[in-house]
């Protein structure tokens, strides 16, 4: 991804409107699409300008470097404006879910994801083969009805966890604190743990682990300060 240089002397929090804004030589961040970075959270505001300040002067940078930023844009311009349609998207990972596919016996992560979905009233149909499974019209209204549940920055992190494992049921379960970063990380990454015990040391498969690992460290780093306040 196409670098920049770091244009900017000094970092600073504004606020308007009840918005907590971070700003670069006191003038707003614009996001791709026009709108200004600015959330709801102080916290969460405070911690984007301490990802700015971190820029070296005058040395490049990507957007990889401001993973709070990247998810606060994602928020602001893709979710924000059409909060039924990120939930649907959403959604439609939950209709084909990485999790239902069940190789071997399931490990004791996943049996816990299962009770937890079980007690929110979802119930979702399994198998051990290859051929797309069908969901049941309960399983799809349960999936809504905790979808409907999740704010703005909570749908931006199951975007981004979603995308990151596969599955859209492991992704809120660690949202929704049934399940610990680690056991989500681990289940993620069984089928990687796998190749490397058949093939042995795989630098790509290393590579896939590592930023899986980050990303969700990264996605919860933000749902930590947005939930602050």
């Amino acid at each position: 991804m196409s670098s920049r240089k770091r244009f900017w002397k000094n970092v600073t929090l504004g606020e308007q409107d009840g918005l907590f804004r971070p700003e670069l030589d006191g003038r707003p961040i614009r996001l791709p699409k026009g709108a200004v970075l600015a959330v709801a959270s102080r916290s969460l505001g405070q911690a984007i300008v301490a990802e700015w300040s971190r820029i070296p002067e005058e040395e490049s940078f990507t957007p990889e470097q401001l993973p709070l930023t990247r998810i606060a844009g994602t928020m602001i311009e893709r979710i924000r404006p059409d909060l039924i349609e990120a939930r649907e998207a959403l959604l439609r990972h939950g209709l084909d879910d990485g999790l239902c596919y069940r190789k071997e016996k399931p490990d004791s992560t996943v049996e816990r994801i299962f009770e937890w979905l079980a007690k929110e009233g979802i119930q979702p149909s399994v198998t051990d083969g290859l051929m797309p499974i069908t969901q049941s019209g309960d399983y799809i209204t349960g999936l809504e009805r905790l979808l409907t549940r999740q704010s703005e920055a909570e749908l931006a992190v199951l975007g981004v966890l979603t995308q990151s494992f596969g599955s859209l049921l492991l992704a809120l379960a660690l949202v929704s604190g049934a399940i610990s970063k680690e056991d989500a990380v681990s289940v993620a990454n069984a089928d990687e743990r796998k190749q490397l015990l058949v093939w042995g040391r795989d630098d790509e498969l290393f590579r896939v682990m590592t930023t899986r690992e980050q990303d969700t460290t990264e996605a919860l780093t933000f749902l930590g300060f947005a939930r602050e306040g």
